[in-house]
């Protein structure tokens, strides 16, 4: 073979950002497979630009990489076998522009110069400006197939090529000298004129022409006939509405008789009052969600206020974790009393109930009524109450703490800033001072002693005894030590004579006075503020600070219980009072048993046996509890004195942190943020219930239901005045129709459609005649064509049989398939243009052409490639089996590249499919 592609790598281009290499091209038949968006027409695509597009074009976008900006270089490297040369080619596309083609070890050629060796070595050109069209591919073009396009075949960009090889063949075999020839023919111009005729009727495919005449009689006919049907249409509308009219009016007389939408607006009613009740529900759960929202604001700052009183105890020593640890017991053993002593009153109080259901079982049942209104109102003023009460406290407490923010003087931030200042500055001057003192280090035998005499004014002279100096400060050094002198001192020595010591540095004096200032300054700024040191300062901002946090959670919680005011609490506190004597005074006119008994139970009365057996069980139960209530006692004691011994030692440790005040707010805290929590996930439960009974209901369907009743009434009352609308507009129409004499028009138009399909015959059989006569002529002028197409018409047998037994395809004078002649069902044989055969036998039959086309180039000493892109995917499985045997021959003389989505079709052509 003349040609072969060995290696093949492309990068940034189209899908392809990374190098893509392929290499290890067999000779024949290459299968290279893979998904859709695999990349396969990519590669077709890569082949393509390497030969027709020049490397400088602009016209090439589409090489680009998806969604890559402009900097992208879309680059292909194609190496190949050409006259048994290796060949290297590099074509570089947008960002970096080149090209260079290595022919051998020897020649190298760079940009246009290699492109355009390229192009007439392989028979092909370039566009003289944008990209490459088809007429430029030449005999690439021809032979390398593009995705759906194997059924198409234009041979007139290749046909100077094949010309030449033709040439070629017939000079070998002594044939005539050229095809031209073939247009001195006997009956050309006969042929012409006939054609000519002919094409005033007929288009080249055999369409009648518009013009002719045979186009303008077919569509009168099919006007007039489309006439007769609307004629026919309108006629049995008529009928169809006459019969119309009577179903409506029955529909419209049923209707005004039953009335479905009075039923339905009954049901609309209904469905309105349960919404209205859902309503009521869900503002009841949006107010106690308020409150429970209220409630949870209330147990945050009171758990923040419980954290920052934790947070002052976070220095506390082991001895007070144990005294923690003591309290939490006794706490628990309290809670454990607690929970018994409540169990004892509740199995007291079901013990008493039960002694009173069985003494009243007799009673009538008429009092119930009057003591559920009694027990309300008793619930309603106890919650009313309570909220009063802790309105009152926290107004009370309110009072309290702003009374002491104004008992105690506050200090501010910025003048604690001050006062720090002053002491560091004070503390920072003494180090000063410090670091340029002398230093006198002694150390004396046992029993012996040295006077020294120090005085900040300096001292006495130096034949001065010791003391003599005013304002001196007299000490007596014994044993071993050391002393820093800032001023000058006077060492008296045994036995008589002094030693005047005198620190040196002009600094020394400037220092203890700047130490001096500095101390003043300070007392002075603390005599200001009426505090003793910097040590109350702090305390005293703290404390404050302290107040007015207390403060603001006083004001918070106040806003909460009472976020209108004491006013309105007290004055539904007086309204529940009031409900409570009415209901009272009620009770209080009934017989005085009946009274008695009002005021101890609100249930009914059980029967004698029932409330007998409560009794024993009520009875049983108070022992139990009584029992269980000894017990926690008992603990609790031994917790109560294990936390006597606890708080004795941590007294002893911690007394600096015991504080009354603080204690008695952190045990509020506590307590309230207990209370806050009992009642918040009590309201939390009705809440639960409330949202429950409300998710039951479904107020969404009940929506939906007065929605979809509303709708349907009105759709009822608007199709019943529709039908109304109907009737009338129907009775108007059949008055109008009635009087336009359908048939007769009908009639009319009948006799108009029969001449004009006349003419239509006339012109249709004219038609045929001229195409018959040409057809015959131009088969004896193929005759004399097919002499010198015998070459082509050899190579097109050497394949036709392996799919189409028996058959025979006739060229045009352009030497493109044109026909197929094959045997008939009935013994002879028929012919068929190819234009007129289904999509899979028109690329089967132009495939195989296009490899006789390379089997004549081949011979004629072209470089010959096929390439099919996802072929003969319309084929069915026998033509594909036998086209198989085509593909495989074919590659026994050319490199044939097939690029599939059909892997598994493909198993069975001898060679190994490659992957992508």
């Amino acid at each position: 073979m003349a040609f072969q592609i060995t290696r093949l790598q492309v990068e940034q281009l189209r899908r392809f950002r990374q190098p893509l290499l392929l290499e290890g091209f067999e000779p024949g038949l290459n299968i290279l497979a893979g998904p859709n968006e695999a990349g396969k027409s990519t590669l077709v695509r890569a082949i393509r630009a390497a030969f027709f597009e020049r490397h400088r074009s602009t016209a090439v976008d589409d090489l680009r990489p998806w969604g890559e900006g402009s900097s992208a270089t879309p680059t292909i490297t194609l190496d190949f076998m050409l006259d048994g040369q290796p060949h290297h080619l590099v074509k570089s596309f947008l960002g970096k522009k080149r090209c260079t083609l290595q022919i051998g070890s020897q020649r190298a050629l760079d940009g246009a110069e290699a492109e355009d060796h390229l192009a007439q070595r392989f028979g092909f050109g370039f566009a003289a400006k944008g990209a490459s069209r088809p007429e430029h591919w030449g005999i690439p073009g021809l032979l390398w197939v593009e995705q759906g396009s194997g059924q198409a075949l234009d041979v007139s960009h290749a046909r100077e090529h094949l010309h030449d090889a033709l040439q070629g063949q017939a000079d070998a075999a002594g044939g005539p000298a050229a095809l031209g020839g073939l247009a001195a023919s006997g009956g050309d111009e006969l042929l012409q004129w006939l054609r000519g005729q002919r094409d005033e009727l007929l288009t080249a495919k055999g369409v009648p022409r518009r013009g002719g005449g045979l186009p303008e009689a077919t569509e009168l006919a099919d006007e007039q006939q489309a006439q007769i049907s609307a004629l026919d249409q309108q006629i049995a509308s008529y009928r169809q509405q006459v019969d119309q009219l009577a179903t409506l009016r029955a529909q419209h007389q049923a209707d005004e008789t039953a009335q479905p939408w009075a039923a339905l607006r009954s049901t609309l009613a209904e469905a309105q009052a349960r919404q209205q009740a859902l309503a009521g529900q869900q503002q009841q759960l949006a107010a106690d969600q308020a409150r429970a929202a209220q409630l949870a604001q209330t147990r945050q700052l009171l758990a923040g206020e419980i954290d920052a009183l934790a947070r002052q105890q976070a220095q506390a020593a082991q001895r007070g974790q144990a005294l923690a640890q003591a309290t939490q017991q006794l706490q628990a053993a309290d809670a454990a009393v607690a929970v018994a002593a409540a169990g004892v009153q509740a199995s007291q109080a079901r013990a008493q109930a039960a002694r009173l259901a069985w003494r009243t079982a007799r009673e009538a049942a008429q009092r119930q009524a009057l003591a559920q209104q009694l027990q309300q109102a008793q619930a309603d003023a106890a919650r009313q109450a309570d909220a009063l009460q802790r309105a009152d406290a926290a107004h009370q407490h309110l009072a309290t703490l702003r009374a002491q923010a104004a008992a105690h003087p506050a200090i501010g931030e910025a003048q604690l800033k001050v006062l720090q200042r002053l002491d560091r500055g004070a503390r920072e001057a003494a180090l000063r001072r410090q670091a340029v003192a002398t230093r006198l280090q002694f150390d004396l035998p046992a029993g012996q002693a040295l006077g020294l005499a120090r005085g900040a004014a300096g001292g006495a002279d130096a034949g001065a005894g010791a003391g003599a100096g005013t304002g001196e400060v007299q000490r007596t050094l014994q044993g071993q030590g050391e002393l820093l002198l800032d001023s000058p001192a006077t060492l008296a020595l045994p036995g008589g004579g002094t030693l005047r010591i005198t620190p040196g540095g002009q600094d020394l004096a400037a220092l203890a006075r700047q130490h001096d200032e500095a101390l003043a300054a300070l007392q002075a700024a603390l005599q200001g503020q009426g505090l003793a040191d910097l040590a109350e300062a702090e305390a005293r901002l703290a404390a404050h600070t302290e107040r007015q946090a207390q403060i603001r959670l006083a004001e918070q919680a106040l806003a909460i219980v009472a976020p209108q005011g004491l006013a309105p609490v007290q004055a539904a506190a007086g309204e529940a009072q009031a409900r409570i004597a009415s209901a009272q005074a009620a009770l209080d006119r009934l017989p005085a048993n009946a009274n008695a008994s009002a005021t101890t139970t609100t249930t009914t009365a059980l029967p004698l046996d029932e409330a007998e057996a409560a009794h024993d069980a009520a009875t049983r139960s108070e022992q139990a509890a009584a029992e269980a209530l000894a017990g926690a006692q008992r603990r609790q004691a031994a917790t109560a004195s294990a936390l006597d011994s606890a708080q004795r030692e941590h007294a002893a440790a911690q007394a600096a942190l015991v504080d009354p005040a603080r204690a008695a707010r952190q045990q509020q805290a506590q307590q309230q943020l207990l209370a806050t929590q009992a009642e918040h996930e009590a309201l939390a439960a009705r809440i639960g219930q409330a949202q429950a009974a409300l998710a039951a209901a479904r107020p969404d369907i009940v929506a939906q239901d007065i929605a979809r009743l509303a709708r349907s009434i009105e759709q009822l009352l608007q199709a019943h005045q529709q039908r109304r609308e109907q009737l009338l507009v129907l009775e108007g129409t059949l008055q109008q129709a009635g009087a336009q004499g359908l048939e007769e028009q009908r009639d009319s138009l009948a006799g108009a459609l029969a001449r004009t399909r006349r003419r239509a015959a006339e012109l249709q059989h004219r038609a045929a005649a001229l195409a018959l006569l040409c057809s015959r002529i131009e088969a004896r002028r193929q005759a004399t064509l097919s002499r010198l197409q015998a070459p082509l018409q050899q190579r097109l047998q050497h394949y036709l049989p392996l799919l189409l037994p028996g058959a025979a395809v006739q060229m045009d004078a352009q030497l493109a398939p044109e026909s197929l002649t094959r045997p008939a069902p009935d013994g002879g044989a028929e012919r068929a243009a190819l234009d007129e055969l289904s999509f899979g036998a028109r690329e089967q039959l132009r495939l195989i052409s296009r490899f006789a086309y390379a089997d004549l180039l081949q011979q004629a000493g072209r470089p010959t490639l096929l390439i099919l892109d996802d072929a003969l995917v319309h084929s069915d499985a026998e033509r594909l089996g036998a086209m198989k045997r085509v593909l495989f021959d074919a590659a026994q003389r050319h490199q044939l590249l097939l690029f599939t989505c059909h892997p598994e079709q493909w198993r069975d052509m001898g060679v190994a499919l490659r992957q992508l």
